[in-house]
Parts: C-alpha cells; sequence; structure tokens
C-alpha cells in the first residue's frame, strides 16, 4: 500500500472548538420596550389614581355609571364607577373613584350631596343639571380623621365650608312656616337663612340653626332679639292701623327678623354657635324676658270667661307674667264656687319692686303689698275680643286679707269688678227691701190709730171744756188722715209698693245687663246681637 491511499491519523486532523455566542438578539427589543411602557403606564396610573369611596343614597335618581360625574367648585374630581341596591333593598350605595389630590379631604366632616333642580326658600338652584344631567358635589372637611365611606345628604346644605360668616343657634316652641333657605332680615335686608333645625333632645321645643353672612355677622350682638317675621303684623293705635311685614318672600315661604335694641348700647359682638331665644312676635322679643319664674293662684268667684290660658298679668298696666292653668272647685266653707287661676309671674320683676322698699324676699314684699290692698281682678282687655287678663292693683275699703300657702303655691286674694259688686249690693239691698213685712207694718199702723181714735172719743166725751173738745177733734182728723195715708187701698201705700216692683226689676236689669258685659263685652261697640 502505497503513502497516498494511507488515511491521516486523528491526531494531524485539525479539532473543532465549541463556544457560545456573546452577542444580543434584536428579536427581544420589542418586548422589552413593552413591558417598560406597561411598567410606566402602571406606576402612572398608580401615582394619578386617587381613593375609591362608597356614598349611600336614598335612591339612585339621576345618578349612572360611569357618566355621572363628581364635582367641587364646578371642576370634575371624580366619576361614578358604579351604581347597586344595598343588601337590606332600604337604600343604594355608589362607588366613586376620586383624584389624587381628594385624598387630603376625605375626613368624618365631608358631605356629599346630589345636585338637582331645587326649589327652597323661595329660590331655584341646579338649573345648570336640566341640560348636563345630576351631578355629585362635596364640601370638604377641614379636619377629622379619614374616612372612606359617607352618608349622603338628601338635602343639599345652604352653606359650605368656607363662606364667609357665622353660624348661630334659635331656640322656639316649634318651626312654624320656617324652612331650609328661609331669610334673615336686619332693618329690610337680607343677611342670611336658615340652614337646619331640629328637636330637643327632651322633645320640647326646637333648635334652628341659622347662618349670617359677612359683614353682616358683626351686626348680631349678645343683646340682639330675634322674632318670626313670617305673615302680617296688623296694629290697630291712636294713630290709624298699621300693616308690617318684611318682604312678598317672607309672607309666602317664611322669615326671621333681627334688631338690637336702641337702650342696650355697647354691647359684645356674638360669637358663632351662640344661642338665642326666637320670639314668635317683634312685640315679645322688645319685652324684657326673664327666665326664673314665681307661681302663685288667685281663687275668683265670679264668671271668668274670656280669660285663656296664656293671658297676661299685669301690676297696675305693667306686664309682669301669663296666666298657666284654670279650673274650678267648691268652697266647703263658703258655699260657692271658685275658678282658681295659677300665674305665672317673672320673679326679677318683683325683686326689681321688692328693691325699691328696702327688702329683696318677694314673699315678704307680697304680704306688705297685699296689707296695704293689693288685690287680683280680672278685668277686660279688649272690647272687640272680649278676652280678659288678671289685673295686680291696689284697691280702698277693702276687707282685710292675709296670703296663705296651698300646696306650697301662695294664693292672693282677689276682689271682684265694680259691676259685680254693684250688681251684688243692690241684689242684697233688694232682697233685705223685700223681706220687710210693708203689708203687716201697715195694717198695725192702722190697728193702733184705730185705738187712738177709740180713746179720743172716749176723751171727747168726757171732756168738759170747750178747749180740751177742740184738741181732741184735731187729734181726731189727724188719726183720719194718717189713717187714709197708710191704709190698704191709699194711694200712698200703692205707690210705695210700685217703686219697689221698679227697683226689684231695675237691679234684675242691671244683673241681666252685667252677664251681657261679661259675656259680650264687644256689645258696648255692636250692639246687641239680634236673633
Amino acid at each position: 500500500m502505497s503513502e497516498e491511499n494511507t488515511a491521516p491519523s486523528s491526531e494531524t486532523l485539525p479539532q473543532a472548538s465549541i463556544c457560545k455566542k456573546k452577542s444580543f438578539s434584536l428579536i427581544w427589543i420589542v418586548p422589552l420596550v413593552a413591558l417598560i411602557i406597561g411598567v410606566g403606564l402602571i406606576y402612572t396610573t398608580m401615582m394619578k389614581k386617587g381613593p375609591t369611596i362608597t356614598i349611600t343614597f336614598a335612591s339612585a335618581d339621576g345618578l349612572e355609571a360611569g357618566k355621572t360625574k363628581v364635582k367641587y367648585k364646578d371642576v370634575e374630581i371624580g366619576k361614578v364607577e358604579s351604581v347597586e341596591l344595598a343588601e337590606d333593598f332600604k337604600h343604594v350605595e355608589v362607588t366613586v373613584s376620586l383624584v389624587k389630590k381628594a385624598d387630603a379631604y376625605l375626613n368624618e366632616q365631608t358631605r356629599f350631596w346630589v345636585v338637582r333642580p331645587r326649589l327652597s326658600g323661595g329660590t331655584v338652584t341646579g338649573l345648570g343639571t336640566l341640560l348636563s344631567g345630576a351631578y355629585i358635589a362635596v364640601d370638604p372637611g377641614k379636619a377629622g380623621e379619614s374616612q372612606y365611606e359617607f352618608k349622603g345628604l338628601e338635602i343639599p346644605p345652604v352653606v359650605t365650608e368656607g363662606t364667609p360668616g357665622k353660624l348661630f343657634r334659635l331656640e322656639a316652641g316649634d318651626l312654624g312656616s320656617l324652612d331650609y333657605g328661609s331669610p334673615i332680615y336686619y332693618r329690610g335686608i337680607k343677611i342670611g337663612q336658615v340652614v337646619g333645625y331640629g328637636l330637643r333632645e327632651n322633645g320640647e321645643g326646637v333648635i334652628i340653626t341659622v347662618f349670617v353672612d359677612a359683614p353682616y355677622d358683626a351686626y348680631v350682638k349678645d343683646s340682639s332679639r330675634f322674632w318670626l317675621a313670617s305673615g302680617m303684623d296688623l296694629e290697630m293705635g291712636t294713630d290709624g292701623i298699621r300693616f308690617n311685614t318684611e318682604s312678598l318672600v317672607s309672607l309666602l315661604i317664611g322669615g326671621i327678623s333681627l334688631t338690637n335694641p336702641d337702650h342696650l348700647k355697647n354691647t359684645p359682638i356674638a360669637d358663632a354657635e351662640d344661642v338665642f331665644q326666637l320670639f314668635p312676635t317683634r312685640e315679645a322679643a322688645m319685652t324684657e324676658q326673664f327666665l326664673e319664674k314665681e307661681y302663685y293662684v288667685l281663687k275668683f268667684a265670679q264668671s271668668v270667661r274670656g280669660l285663656s290660658i296664656g293671658a297676661p298679668v299685669e301690676f297696675k298696666g305693667f306686664p309682669v307674667g301669663h296666666v298657666v292653668d284654670i279650673g274650678i272647685e267648691f268652697d266647703c266653707k263658703s258655699n260657692k264656687v271658685l275658678v282658681p287661676v295659677r300665674i305665672e309671674v317673672e320673679q326679677k320683676r318683683l325683686q326689681r319692686i321688692a328693691s325699691q322698699t328696702g327688702k329683696v324676699d318677694t314673699d315678704a314684699i307680697l304680704k306688705l303689698l297685699v296689707k296695704q290692698g293689693l288685690r287680683g281682678q280680672v278685668r277686660t282687655g279688649n272690647l272687640l275680643t272680649g278676652k280678659l287678663y288678671v289685673a295686680l292693683d291696689f284697691f280702698k275699703n277693702v276687707e282685710p286679707a292675709k296670703i296663705i300657702a296651698e300646696d306650697g303655691v301662695i294664693q292672693i286674694p282677689t276682689t271682684p269688678t265694680p259691676i259685680e259688686e254693684l250688681t251684688s249690693n243692690l241684689s242684697a239691698l233688694l232682697e233685705k227691701l223685700q223681706k220687710i213685712p210693708m203689708e203687716k207694718i201697715g195694717n198695725n199702723a192702722i190697728e193702733t190709730l184705730q185705738g187712738i181714735k177709740q180713746a179720743s172719743n172716749k176723751l171727747e166725751s168726757l171732756a168738759e171744756s170747750n178747749e180740751i173738745r177742740l184738741a181732741f177733734q184735731k187729734t181726731q182728723k189727724t188719726m183720719e188722715g194718717a189713717h187714709q195715708l197708710l191704709s190698704k187701698d191709699s194711694a200712698t201705700v200703692v205707690e210705695l209698693q210700685r217703686a219697689l216692683r221698679e227697683m226689684s226689676e231695675a237691679a234684675r236689669a242691671i244683673r241681666s245687663l252685667a252677664d251681657q258685659l261679661e259675656r259680650h263685652p264687644e256689645s258696648l261697640l255692636r250692639g246687641k246681637e239680634r236673633k
């Protein structure tokens, strides 16, 4: 075998080397870029995404998922994501996503409500939603713990956070015609409105929250008086009839008026959340009010028709209190039906009277005043309406009396009205006159005269001188004249009896007139009603 045909050995053959390729493939560029973009978008979305909250409303009227917006000062800050019915089927739950910046204002004081067209307090709001649709408005809270579940307001707040002015509280017996948005007036200018109301904790009365705009809130002072300006104020005085009302709006929907008494100067400006009394009328507001009361009872033997609970109590024409209760009872000692009237008197008014006499104890001064002739009396306050009031005044020639305590309440003695006293005295006089036996007295007088006449006849027969006979004849004529005067059919006796009957009829007429005036004092002006 030749060398040309000889196969080369393994040692002479070249050896292949295996190595990994280190170059980067371009095919991975696309998914890598997509990953980076995705991460960036996620990061950007997470950084811009705001909180998600849940708002509860009574109904979903006007709300629509994906369309209804959330606005603050007409700037969109969120959107409704979903609207679902709650598990109890009593309300709806609205899920809302907000912008990142809204997270700082979500606390327990934040409020949400739905803006729709509304008529409240004489003003129309939300008209813009007729075209754009309803939206959810927000009033950010200033401070408080973070919160992400809220109960939406069914009635939009009249005043939102940041509005310059002050809130005040008014206490009243009832709400009357006031409502959200009812105006508040000062000297005829609208300075605020009612923003809320509710019952007191004990249920006795209401508390009304009002907001007075700046700079008018500086006119609300510690001495300010508030009263209801709803309706008409009709007053009849010596200068004619006056008709007052704040405005047509207050006449229709109600309102509140505010004033500061002129005699109270340099009083400090009221602080926010101060509480004031809301009076029913201007007259009641301007009358000085005291909180401490004293209670007394007065018992009347006469009719008190026309006297009602709330009727004024006056001391020498000055108002000091009101009637709080009227009852009826039978007095076993006098066998009379009495009408006990309980009155409420402002203690400080009595203390002012007591301080002028050098005494502070109201019971002590009351004893002194009763000793000097102080009595209670029912008087007519208005001839047109027939309303009565209780007058505390001094009377002369009254029987001595003392104040007594009955069930811890002091009883003030009373005196009848002049008409009642006059008719009572006339009735007593006529009763006494009617008890006089006029006929018996006349018969006795006639019998006496007849006896004297018979005696005179005997003496005349026994008399011897003409002078004695003449004297007896004159005496006899006198007796005959007296007999004719006192005889049953004589004109004198008949006239006397007729005069007594007329006096009796006059007394009955006066009694009837007194009863008529007591029941209908307005008849002095209108006359007696025709049947």
